[in-house]
């Protein structure tokens, strides 16, 4: 492999180049601290920067190295004799006003402002601003210093101060390319005396393999090789395929702990109900992320991500998690709040680090939770009071989110677009819009009968986990096998959330404007003067529900009888039936049908698609320059009466806040 296509060689080249350009200081962003050792004192340093830093080769001039800022004291002393041995620590001292060869000065910080002044001194020295004592420039002092060269190395990447801004260049670390991990790979197994054929008997695994190792550092694969050797995950004859990809599951979680903002989030393998038209979308592009090495011959591109809008609690968070599991990768949440930073451009700098560190997983889904948060004062009207910082940040957001290459599949979620500036709905910055509504009666069945299946599997799985002693103790299930059932939970539904039908009904509103070429505009509203109250509910509204009939039926006091089920079905339907009828039971559809409407409106305007496969309203049915939605006849023939009542609710009430919303 060509050594200037290499990650070693391609930050040599960044460098020269700033050496050709006169710029005096090099800003290097990395904790790899075996890179820069490698980068500094290797032989291809000396062919690399030495002929550019050399003052005279005939005398065999020294070319210093500095572990220091400029201008530090140092008692030690050295000299050399040859260019290889020029690379020993070297501080010129403080007394010193000139630099007596062409030094290459290297300084290790936590904070630019920790070195800010040696940095500023070395440039004036640099640029010729320091002169001697006869106010004259000593032409030793600018031959040396012109030929010298200043590297600054932070752990994170930081923002460089304005005063020295102009005179850095940074150089960042590119990511390892696959032939320098299978390098890697193969140089580890040289070492172990082991044959790497047994690695690349299954060449999806290999290949797997490769793609979970991109954004690692090359001593981080070689420990992690090592690791798996070690616990005979690797072995002469055989590899464990899925202890392989855990453990760098796990090295990845740990390379997490440290930064800012990103956090590994467990996935779940239940499905969202509700959702069935993202599960679809997500279940046919399971193999370009299970088997990327195919999909690249095939010129495939690996998907941008989705933005999954709508009411809140109808399952989206949920969804990021069954996503993840579904693709088989990890997931990675990023909380904008968390970057934000009281100085002066570091909050744009942990966004680049957080997302940075996203290509890192890769492949990864990266979860941005209520992404309007973070950005809803990012748009080019908005008023912000924070000195524009969330703009910058929603800038480098959308910079990264079009040139991205890495396989970091972004997953957001909104509960208000309305807050969100319109570039983020441009084409190619997700793959699609979908847009969760108020669930139909059977998608609400499924959810209560998704949470008791949920709850049970948890509850076997702690049995299993006792003692045998002490699980002959306990109840053989949470719930009764009969509450896992849709049918269940749609006969209480259809019952129970239909109580004022008759006061949501629609009828054709009264206008005198109305002439025959208009009737098609007939404008249906409710039948009742005031306002329809049902119990029109979101999947947060039935976790709820549920977590609450729990409390009203929960076993009290010590008993010797043990029970087959804690929760049996006669008393959870009591309980469920209980609250429902209560005055405190205020779900979302009833409480919030303005805010309902306001994200119908925002989300027809944006184009968004059903994330359901069968939504209960239908954007082309709604006219935007009237304001009025157009009645379905089919409704009043729909089989459940909770849906007809879901229908004729929402739809009044678009036909009577729209124009004012």
């Amino acid at each position: 492999m060509d050594f200037r296509k290499t990650q070693i060689g391609r930050m040599l080249e960044q460098m020269k180049l700033a050496m050709l350009a006169h710029i005096p200081v090099i800003y290097i962003p990395t904790d790899q601290m075996e890179l820069i050792h490698e980068i500094l004192y290797s032989d291809n340093t000396i062919d690399s920067l030495v002929p550019r830093v050399k003052y005279d080769s005939e005398k065999k001039a020294v070319v210093k190295l500095a572990n220091k800022e400029y201008g530090v004291k140092d008692d030690e002393k050295r000299t050399f004799s040859s260019i290889k041995d020029n690379y020993l620590i070297f501080v010129n001292s403080i007394d010193s006003d000139v630099v007596r060869c062409p030094s290459i000065l290297l300084t290790y910080t936590t904070k630019w402002d920790k070195v800010e002044t040696g940095i500023r001194n070395f440039i004036s020295d640099y640029m010729g601003v320091k002169r001697s004592k006869d106010n004259n420039p000593n032409p030793y002092h600018v031959a040396n210093i012109s030929r010298s060269l200043c590297i600054v190395v932070t752990p994170t990447e930081q923002v460089i101060p304005e005063n020295i801004a102009p005179y850095v260049m940074t150089v960042r670390v590119p990511a390892l390319l696959d032939e320098e991990i299978e390098a890697v790979i193969s140089s580890e197994f040289n070492a172990e005396s082991m044959d790497i054929s047994v690695l690349r008997r299954s060449e999806v695994l290999y290949s797997q393999m490769i793609v979970s190792l991109r954004g690692f550092s090359v001593l981080r694969i070689r420990q992690l090789l090592r690791q798996m050797i070690a616990s005979q995950s690797i072995d002469f004859n055989h590899v464990n395929a899925d202890a392989v990809l855990a453990a760098i599951r796990v090295s990845k979680k740990q390379m997490l702990e440290n930064c800012n903002g990103l956090k590994w989030e467990e996935t779940n393998a239940t499905n969202a109900a509700g959702l069935d038209s993202i599960s679809k979308w997500l279940e046919e592009r399971i193999d370009i992320f299970s088997d990327p090495e195919r999909a690249a011959q095939c010129h495939t591109d690996i998907p941008n991500g989705l933005l999954i809008s709508g009411i809140p609690g109808s399952g989206k968070s949920l969804m990021a998690k069954t996503a993840a599991y579904k693709l088989g990768l990890p997931l990675i949440s990023l909380d904008m709040g968390a970057l934000l930073n009281s100085l002066m451009g570091e909050s744009e700098h942990n966004m680049i680090n957080a997302l940075r560190m996203s290509e890192n997983m890769a492949p990864c889904v990266l979860w941005i939770d209520e992404i309007e948060k973070a950005f809803s004062g990012s748009s080019q009207n908005s008023s912000s009071s924070d000195g524009g910082v969330g703009r910058r940040m929603f800038g480098k957001f959308l910079t990264w989110m079009q040139e991205k290459t890495a396989a970091c599949f972004v997953f957001a979620t909104s509960n208000d677009i309305t807050c969100l500036p319109p570039e983020l709905f441009r084409s190619e910055r997700f793959d699609r819009k979908y847009f969760t509504f108020m669930p139909k009666a059977e998608e609400c069945a499924q959810i209560f009968a998704s949470n008791i299946k949920a709850q049970n599997k948890s509850y076997r799985e702690e049995l299993e986990a006792m003692p045998v002693s002490k699980r002959a103790k306990m109840a053989q299930q949470l719930f009764a096998t009969n509450l896992e059932k849709d049918s269940f939970w749609l006969d209480i539904i259809n019952q129970e959330c239909t109580a004022n039908m008759d006061a949501c009904h629609l009828k054709l509103k009264e206008r005198n404007d109305v002439n025959e070429s208009e009737k098609e505009d007939d404008v249906y509203v409710w039948s009742s003067s005031s306002r329809p109250k049902n119990k029109l509910m979101t999947g947060a509204d039935i976790s709820a529900l549920i977590k609450e009939a729990k409390f009203l039926i929960r076993p009290l006091g010590n008993s010797d009888t043990i029970q087959t089920v804690i929760y049996g079905e006669y008393q959870m339907k009591n309980a469920v039936e209980q609250m429902m009828r209560s005055r405190t039971f205020k779900p979302y559809g009833e409480t919030n049908l303005k805010d309902i409407v306001r994200c119908f409106l925002k989300l027809h305007e944006n184009e968004f698609v059903p994330a359901s496969g069968t939504c209960i309203l239908d954007f082309e049915r709604y006219d935007e320059d009237k304001c009025i939605y157009r009645h379905n006849p089919a409704s009043d023939r729909w089989p459940n009466p909770y849906d007809q009542v879901l229908y004729y609710t929402i739809v009044g009430a678009i036909n009577q806040y729209a124009k004012n919303l």
